[in-house]
């Protein structure tokens, strides 16, 4: 039976919670244990998103452990205490199958993400099998063994791929001390030799109230949700704020890196990574503009450059969201009229080339339709819900809301100046897939 809702007379005064700050429609508040909430009301629709980020990820996996973050956000989808109790295989398997819900969740470099979206009457069960895996998964051989094996499978599909054979090289390459230096998924011989006590300690060290954030947004009472919040998730213990590593600054690099991979294939493609900012910096938003300039579809400057004249069948750009400084990757697929170092000479003759008159004629059409596309993205809980969790990650959810205003201040001129910065050679690794008849 659903728990009706009440409404208590003054969230932020009631017993188990602190009202922290409220910015632009968003309320933050902490529980004793440490976890943090963020509300936000979206009325009329029936329908709310719970997204739970754990300050984890690749960059907090010791070596030869590299993916087990990945691999544990696999066993969260396993069978619970509770759930054994309940003879239930997996509680949000199960909401899954009898709700038609919408979960996933996903690994990045600096967080572990599960969300829920649902009619709102499902909120408590949500919260129940939410509240149940942050400590009570259950962590077995029996359940360990076949899942590790199913993600042996998932890193030998992905690496079949040019596109993220490069990628593991590219990051290896590029980085010598960060631990942004592997792919989130890891190294296979690392994940061959996981073992369950391995995964159990990092499940028991990060898996904590303290290094969560649980966002609430939707059409949900904001008392009853808090209420509900309390009795499930404060009786969870902590062990308290989670020190973690000095940082870690990156050696400068002081001249161009390279990297080849050569197999039997059909396929060749050059690989262009280079160093920017992380997000919510400036300098990041710079960085998305220009992959939508340079290789950002059909009108972009390197599509006109390589595709129209037959010189490569596939040209994009992937820029990733991170706290730190990362790489974005530009790849280009060739086509059998051209080879690498011809199509390296003309990617290179571009960006060095490129003038404010060439940005012009992409700069406000690109800036609107990412303009646009947040405002839209932001009419959906479950949108709001999966971009905040990178803002989430970094530690400054109120940067979500600045993100038009930020794209509106950057000028073609800044994206001229950041080209020619980002390009910088001797900042830079290429990589080449060269494929062997």
């Amino acid at each position: 039976m659903l728990k009706k809702q009440k409404k208590l007379k003054n969230a932020s005064k009631t017993k188990g919670y602190t009202l922290i700050k409220e910015y632009k429609g968003i309320r933050e508040y902490k529980l004793q244990n440490g976890l943090s909430i963020l509300y936000k009301k979206i009325e009329g629709t029936d329908v709310v998103t719970t997204n739970i980020t754990y300050r984890v990820g690749a960059r907090d996996e010791e070596r030869g452990q590299s993916g087990i973050a990945h691999m544990l956000e696999h066993m969260l989808f396993k069978q619970t205490e509770a759930d054994k109790a309940k003879k239930v295989d997996s509680g949000a398997m199960q909401f899954e199958r009898e709700t038609g819900c919408i979960l996933n969740a996903n690994t990045w470099k600096d967080r572990t993400t599960y969300f829920f979206s649902y009619p709102s009457v499902y909120f408590i069960r949500a919260m129940e099998i939410e509240a149940q895996r942050m400590h009570g998964v259950q962590l077995t051989n029996k359940e360990f063994q076949p899942e590790r094996n199913n993600v042996l499978s998932e890193f030998d599909m992905y690496f079949g791929d040019p596109y993220f054979a490069l990628s593991l090289e590219l990051v290896s390459s590029a980085y010598h001390s960060h631990p942004y230096g592997h792919e989130t998924i890891g190294f296979r011989q690392d994940i061959e030799r996981y073992t369950v006590e391995a995964l159990r300690a990092f499940y028991e060290k990060f898996y904590d109230p303290h290094n969560a954030t649980l966002m609430i947004i939707g059409d949900i009472d904001e008392s009853f949700a808090l209420g509900e919040c309390v009795r499930l998730f404060g009786i969870l213990k902590t062990n308290g704020p989670i020190v973690k590593p000095a940082a870690i600054v990156e050696p400068k690099q002081e001249g161009m890196r390279r990297v080849e991979i050569e197999r039997p294939s059909n396929t060749n493609v050059v690989a262009f990574a280079v160093k920017h900012e992380g997000l919510p910096s400036k300098e990041w938003y710079k960085t998305s503009l220009l992959s939508s300039i340079v290789a950002g579809g059909s009108d972009s400057i390197l599509y006109k450059k390589l595709i129209d004249k037959g010189l490569a069948s596939r040209v994009e750009m992937a820029v990733e969201p991170s706290s730190e400084e990362n790489i974005a990757v530009l790849y280009v697929t060739l086509t059998k009229k051209t080879n690498h170092d011809a199509i390296e000479k003309i990617v290179f003759e571009t960006i060095e080339s490129l003038s404010l008159k060439d940005i012009l004629l992409q700069y406000k059409k690109v800036q609107q339709k990412i303009i646009t596309d947040e405002i839209i993205g932001r009419s959906s809980s479950l949108s709001i819900a999966m971009e905040m969790t990178e803002y989430v990650s970094a530690e400054a959810w109120e940067k979500f809301f600045d993100t038009e205003e930020m794209l509106k201040n950057i000028t073609a001129k800044d994206i001229v100046a950041h080209a020619h910065s980002l390009f910088m050679k001797k900042n830079m690794t290429i990589g080449r897939f060269i494929g062997k008849q």
